[in-house]
């Protein structure tokens, strides 16, 4: 063989590899905490709620997920005491997609919400895992479509302030 096929051919092989890769899922930050990979399986299971989306035809689609603040909950984040309410009063979530897209949140919007989230994370619909352009993992807003994000890449807790004693 020729040094330029091979070279062509090798090149070749790695591209349709780039292509066929999934996108990885979303890196959950937590101050105090190492970064990680948040894995679309972990927010189905006993935990996972059913999220039923409506589009402007009527249409109705059920996604898989969890509430956002459990997921960060889960993660580390305190609301629960006295301490952890009074520092996560000063604390944002902040949601990146692949594309660059971003939207936030305050964790008290979030708490506010607990008993009836709005906020969701989800891997599935209750066909199939998200298409690759939507996940592995995306943001539902509910009744805000406008804060919902496509692809998620990252998923960031951010402190403002430190309202610690």
């Amino acid at each position: 063989m020729k040094p330029r096929f091979v070279a062509f051919a090798g090149a070749a092989l790695f591209a349709a590899a780039l292509a066929v890769a999934l996108p990885a899922p979303p890196i959950l930050k937590v101050p105090g905490k190492a970064d990680r990979s948040l894995a679309p399986e972990s927010l189905l299971g006993q935990e996972e709620r059913d999220v039923r989306l409506e589009d402007t035809q009527g249409n109705v689609t059920v996604y898989h997920g969890m509430p956002l603040l459990e997921v960060l909950e889960k993660a580390g984040l305190d609301v629960r005491t006295m301490a952890g309410e009074r520092q996560s009063a000063a604390e944002v979530v902040l949601v990146r997609a692949r594309d660059g897209y971003a939207v936030a949140f305050s964790v008290g919007e979030l708490r506010a919400n607990r008993a009836n989230p709005r906020v969701f994370l989800v891997s599935e619909t209750a066909m199939d895992p998200l298409p690759e352009n939507e996940g592995p993992v995306r943001l539902i807003v509910l009744g805000d479509p406008v804060r919902s994000a496509y692809g998620l890449a990252t998923i960031e807790l951010k402190v403002l302030a430190d309202n610690k004693r």
